[in-house]
């Protein structure tokens, strides 16, 4: 067994840019020592050791609603679901759970936004990314989309 010790955050790191989550790389994780110290099995069949094949979601999957007006709208400033995101499955989620669970969650909606923008070292404005979400959720109505 290699194994080699690090900072949790370097893992995390690795898993992003493999296209993994850290959850799907944990049983490699040996121990965990004090100070966000980790220690990894590098030949765990679970560690990140090559890059992912990324598989898009494709578009007629995602269905109707608040998700994809989302994505439409974002890629007006070309920004598009890439290897490494949750926006596709997020994108889903929102369509699915429907247009009261956008509506009553725009929080959490606006801090994935956040989560995305500061991974892709975009700037990010509350603000906008409301009114973002809010025309979303106004086309969705207007579509009859309210599932």
């Amino acid at each position: 067994m290699d194994r080699y010790i690090t900072h949790k955050n370097n893992l995390i790191s690795r898993c992003e840019q493999r296209g993994y989550s850290i959850e799907e790389v944990m049983p490699c994780v040996i121990e965990q020592r004090e100070g966000d110290i980790w220690v990894i099995d590098v030949n765990h069949p679970a560690y990140p050791s090559k890059k992912r094949e990324f598989v898009p979601t494709p578009v007629e999957d995602l269905g109707e609603g608040v998700g994809t007006e989302l994505k439409s709208l974002l890629s007006i400033f070309k920004i598009q679901a890439s290897p490494n995101c949750s926006c596709l499955k997020r994108a889903k989620m929102m369509n699915d759970n429907g247009l009261d669970w956008c509506e009553n969650n725009q929080n959490i909606i606006l801090d994935w936004l956040k989560e995305e923008a500061l991974k892709r070292k975009l700037p990010f404005f509350r603000y906008a990314a409301k009114k973002m979400l809010h025309l979303a959720i106004s086309r969705t109505k207007h579509k009859g989309n309210s599932v």
